[in-house]
């Protein structure tokens, strides 16, 4: 076992019954021993929702009730975006701007993001000032395409993004939107200038990361074990790109929470979001995650020609390209947690020193060093404990990375993973050295045979890479996990020795060890799933499909009584190079329900199970059975039982990225 106390950790006294030989405890899932602005909170009032439909009606309505102050985060906004879609009426409550009917090819359907910021902005009423921190840097924007309307927008062909032909392309279909963005981006941020926009209650500052904060970063405590690749075969192209220069000249600011009221009638009104959900229309989903759902963004035939590509690449690169037509965005999986009470000063704090940093000196504000006295608070439960961390390149904080080693440290029962990345062999290595620390000491005091400690159950739930760069290390994570045989072609690079990099400590001794499944159940207790989401129904072509659900969540649960969502993936670049931001909480009020919630959904109904130690092995068997049975399903060509498949990608690379953000309407058509 680890030595406890972890640096994390406080120590406590815990009472020992001397006659039974029988003592209770708690675990100390979150960072206990960090500065007082970052420690623990009790008395919030959480709401974690799933996906994108529910997740932005919840942050429209809450911007309409805003009186005072919204302070929103991004990685990117996309102002055409409709928060709020209906296919019936398409108006809201609320909302001045639309008062049609629903027409599939319409738009707008809803409330748009832009319009409704101009609009609680410029209202009679209780006008509010809009701060929006965005980031932007000058090729990456032009790439990542965060910003529609106004990153999209053809550059000069001297460019040296335009010169080495990656800059996204303006994706959607509908010119109508493509044009309201366009001039939305010229009245609030004419000329890319921050703070320059001609309505005075809406602010727009951009800002970036100095490269040398990422260096200072990744060296910081606890340093990444692992040297970013300098490889550069076949990427001489464009300049010899590689995982290193990648991470250290094109960081991101990954970031995405809201703050609304948060100081107005002394916080008595004050919400937040702590979210995945990228503020651009691709997120926009909902949980049935149909076919080609006519709520969903329509996009141009050439972005449905390169998913059909990538699809073929990952599953069958020998055959034949699908049939199946598609008009709108793919689906997407995704969450978001709206929080009230005194977690919310953790999101000022982050805001006012991000915004301070870039802000022209008429914009800057001043951080409110105490807890407005009227923040909502809910009697505080011991068990149901709030903490906010952060990768924060120029504050030099990476409380995220400690987190999740921490709290994966003490799963017991189960730990379930569903992320967007899953490229981080140091997390995998982590995961396998603290099992056999239980496992080696259970077996010790148990005087009882390791086959019968109690197993560790480990779900990850991971989309293809969408990015070739990223294959070798998605391989790596999951031959140390006993799934290398789910990237078979990578496996046949690695065996001939055609891959160019080493894993090694500070000694020089190899630290790449894969193992089978088998290996891992028999030494250290652990067994492993590894599932993709597909969704399967009928095309407008008439073709049975099986579409790829793009998995944006960065959501981990564990045993029932641990939770954390948020921005970061599990890879190097959200744990020690992007600004990123996540809530954990602690309780089986949350985190049990979330994972009742989350089961059920991908399963249909058919895997919801409890945490429990004793029940846990059916849950998992059940889980992995229903991924065979729907392999069996699509097979044949029927449709699928939920969304669980066993991931497979077909696919070897030697070149390495580490990729930024990606919605997919900007990044699928660099696939070729």
């Amino acid at each position: 076992m680890a030595a406890h106390p972890l640096p994390t950790q406080n120590p406590v006294d815990v009472a020992i019954d001397e006659a039974g030989r029988t003592a209770n405890g708690s675990v100390q899932w979150l960072l206990e021993t960090e500065s007082d602005e970052i420690k623990p909170t009790v008395g919030n009032k959480l709401h974690f929702m799933i996906c994108g439909e529910d997740g932005f009606a919840s942050i429209a309505q809450d911007l309409l009730a805003a009186r005072s102050t919204v302070d929103i985060v991004c990685w990117g906004f996309d102002p055409g975006m409709e928060l709020v879609r209906s296919a019936g009426a398409a108006c809201w409550v609320g909302d001045p701007h639309v008062d049609t009917k629903f027409k599939s090819g319409t738009w707008p359907r809803g409330v748009v993001y832009g319009a409704l910021l101009d609009e609680i902005t410029t209202r009679k009423e209780s006008p509010v000032t809009v701060r929006l921190l965005l980031w932007y840097d000058p090729e990456g924007s032009l790439k990542q395409n965060n910003m529609p309307g106004f990153s999209d927008v053809p550059v000069s062909n001297w460019h040296p993004i335009d010169k080495n032909f990656v800059q996204a392309g303006q994706p959607y279909a509908n010119d109508a939107r493509v044009q309201y963005c366009i001039n939305w981006w010229k009245h609030n941020l004419p000329n890319g200038k921050s703070g320059a926009g001609k309505n005075p209650r809406l602010q727009i500052v951009l800002r970036s990361i100095a490269q040398a904060d990422v260096k200072a970063l990744m060296a910081a405590a606890p340093a990444e074990e692992d040297a970013p690749s300098t490889h550069k075969e076949g990427m001489e192209g464009l300049g010899g790109i590689n995982e290193k220069n990648l991470l250290e000249k094109y960081p991101t600011h990954h970031q995405k929470p809201v703050l609304i009221d948060y100081a107005y009638q002394d916080g008595s009104k004050a919400v937040g979001y702590v979210m995945g959900l990228n503020s651009v229309t691709d997120f926009w989903d909902r949980t049935a995650h149909e076919i080609d759902d006519p709520l969903r963004e329509e996009w141009k035939d050439d972005y449905v020609t390169a998913e059909l590509k990538h699809e073929q690449e990952t599953q069958d690169p020998k055959g034949p390209l699908g049939k199946a037509t598609y008009k709108r965005t793919k689906p997407y999986q995704d969450y978001a947690c709206r929080v009230v009470g005194p977690a919310l000063k953790r999101l000022h704090q982050n805001f006012e020193r991000g915004w301070n940093v870039f802000a022209p000196a008429a914009l800057q504000t001043k951080e409110l060093t105490g807890l407005p006295s009227k923040i909502p608070t809910q009697w505080g439960h011991p068990a149901h404990k709030v903490q906010i961390v952060r990768t924060q390149p120029h504050e030099g904080e990476k409380t995220i990375k400690k987190l999740y080693f921490q709290a994966s440290s003490f799963g017991r029962n189960y730990i379930y993973l569903e992320n967007q990345y899953f490229f981080y062999p140091e997390f995998a290595r982590h995961i396998k050295a603290e099992r056999k620390k239980f496992h080696d000491a259970w077996a010790k005091l148990s005087n009882k045979p390791q086959k019968d400690a109690p197993m560790l159950h480990l779900f990850i739930v991971t989309p293809h890479p969408e990015d070739p760069g990223m294959i070798p290390r998605t391989y790596d994570t999951l031959a140390e996990l006993g799934h290398g045989d789910a990237m078979s072609g990578q496996g046949d690079l690695v065996k001939k020795k055609k891959v160019d990099r080493t894993y090694t400590d500070a000694q020089g001794n190899n630290t790449f060890h894969p193992e089978s499944l088998q290996e891992l159940q028999d030494t250290i207790g652990l067994k492993v799933s590894v599932a993709r989401l597909r969704t399967s129904g009928t095309t407008s072509n008439n073709q049975m499909a099986y579409r790829e659900i793009y998995i944006h969540s960065k959501l981990m649960l564990i045993d029932d009584v641990f939770v954390t969502l948020g921005s970061a993936n599990i890879n190097q670049r959200s744990m020690s190079v992007d600004s990123e931001i996540n809530i954990a909480a602690t309780g089986q009020l949350w985190a049990a329900d979330l994972r009742q919630r989350v089961f059920s959904l991908l399963s249909a109904g058919k895997v919801s199970g409890t945490g429990e130690r004793d029940k846990m092995p059916d849950t998992f068997n059940a889980w992995n059975d229903l991924m065979d049975t729907n392999n069996d399903l699509r097979q044949n060509g029927e449709s699928m039982i939920g969304f669980l498949l066993p991931f497979i990608d077909r696919r070897a690379k030697t070149v390495l990225h580490a990729s930024i953000e990606t919605p997919s309407s900007a990044s699928i058509p660099n696939v070729a």
